[in-house]
């Protein structure tokens, strides 16, 4: 990992355990062990550096949706909408994932964060419901808008959950019933 990635990564901890607001440049190049110049030199201020993570989180998102994609070749709409709710509870369930929902969590409940980052946070939010429509829109009983945000609703409400819950938490269950509610919700 280079010197970059180091504090990108230290920026991720401690944006999601400590928040935006009490985390200091001079924190991240502490944490990730490199200069407060070479932090500049990669980013122009803290703000700079917050979106550079956001972003780089969102790659990640839409590499477990390509995953997602090249594995759907050939499914039916059941099976694809099934692989789509796979594919979020196993990269929910992800150790390693649950720092990037801790940080999340933290943009979603710091106005500051949100302010920064509206404009990303639109355009993941509108990606999301892309990754949704594009299956729904081939369900007739589905109200595709309306079901694509209740999906998204109900899957941020179940991760939030499980990032606080301790360690029984049903995640196994929770999206076997969730799958089947929505199988039965869209009449397949």
């Amino acid at each position: 990992m280079d010197k970059k990635q180091q504090a990108m990564q230290a920026a991720i901890e401690l944006f999601a355990t400590q928040g935006y607001e009490k985390t200091s440049i001079a924190q991240v190049c502490e944490a990730a062990n490199v200069s407060k110049g070479l932090v500049f030199h990669h980013f122009k201020n803290k703000d700079d550096l917050l979106r550079q993570v956001f972003v780089r989180m969102a790659e990640i998102i839409s590499e477990v949706g390509s995953n997602v994609d090249a594995s759907n070749q050939g499914l039916s709409v059941k099976e694809r909408l099934i692989n789509l709710f796979e594919h979020i509870f196993v990269s929910m369930a992800d150790p390693k994932q649950k720092l990037f929902y801790q940080f999340d969590y933290q943009v979603k409940c710091q106005p500051s964060m949100r302010l920064i980052l509206q404009d990303l946070l639109d355009e993941r939010y509108q990606l999301m419901m892309a990754s949704f429509e594009v299956i729904l829109t081939e369900i007739p009983t589905a109200n595709y808008p309306v079901d694509s945000h209740m999906l998204i609703a109900e899957i941020d409400g179940i991760a939030l959950n499980y990032l606080f819950a301790g360690e029984d938490y049903p995640l196994a269950q929770i999206k076997q019933r969730f799958i089947n509610k929505y199988l039965l919700l869209l009449g397949l």
